[in-house]
């Protein structure tokens, strides 16, 4: 089975930009202190705001004030996430994922990535994607694996170039172009995917130099068309 690399959220992850290239957390204020944040946080959160509910289990889990509390994290998010926020229907998918700070569930993870993944959110779209290409938390469904890969790789995720070039060289998903896996795979080293050289060297050996020309001058045109 394949493995391919996630996109995770860091803590110091204070907005991630969306399809419509706003900030979803661009409307929280962000407190002077550790101990005005938790009270603004917690109030607000109480308040049913769904973004402190967020970032309210964000410093809980970082355990920024005293020690972690990855349980009690898990319920905010759990909250914002019901709420709609999709930062925390990221985060929940994430953590289902991967088994922190809950049991590993897939089913779940995919179910909260798609949630996200219907808001705009790139890396959403691609952890969405490697579930549905690697047939984890539910039947594979690489056409569409190809397409929120697509979607992802717009808005800038590099490691979604090099699994396009991966299902355009085996043809999932896609009928087989050995000229489109090398566009991609040119994408994706050239966006420093260490993973992408071996399988372009591969790909190359069976491409004339005429195909290989046409790879790359399709991988820079869409760079000059995706500047990120």
């Amino acid at each position: 089975m394949r493995r391919h690399t996630i996109a995770v959220l860091s803590a110091g992850m204070l907005a991630l930009i969306v399809s419509d290239g706003t900030s979803v957390a661009a409307d929280v204020p962000v407190p002077k202190t550790y101990t005005d944040a938790m009270r603004w946080y917690r109030d607000s959160a109480r308040a049913g705001d769904p973004k402190a509910m967020f970032y309210l289990g964000l410093t809980l889990e970082q355990g920024l004030q005293d020690r972690p509390r990855p349980q009690e994290a898990v319920n905010w998010y759990r909250r914002s996430a019901e709420a709609g926020f999709a930062l925390a229907q990221f985060k929940l998918g994430v953590l289902y994922q991967t088994g922190q700070a809950v049991e590993r569930d897939l089913a779940k993870a995919r179910t909260w990535y798609e949630h996200a993944a219907k808001q705009g959110m790139p890396s959403a779209q691609y952890n969405l994607a490697v579930l549905l290409e690697t047939d984890e938390g539910g039947p594979a469904d690489p056409a569409r694996a190809l397409d929120l890969y697509h979607k992802a790789a717009e808005f800038g995720v590099p490691e979604a170039f090099l699994n396009l070039g991966n299902l355009y060289a085996r043809g999932e998903g896609v009928e087989a172009d050995a000229v489109e896996a090398l566009k991609w795979l040119n994408l994706a080293v050239d966006a420093g995917i260490e993973a992408a050289d071996a399988l372009r060297q591969s790909v190359l050996v069976v491409l004339d130099q005429q195909d290989r020309e046409r790879a790359r001058a399709e991988a820079d045109r869409w760079k000059a068309a995706h500047p990120r």
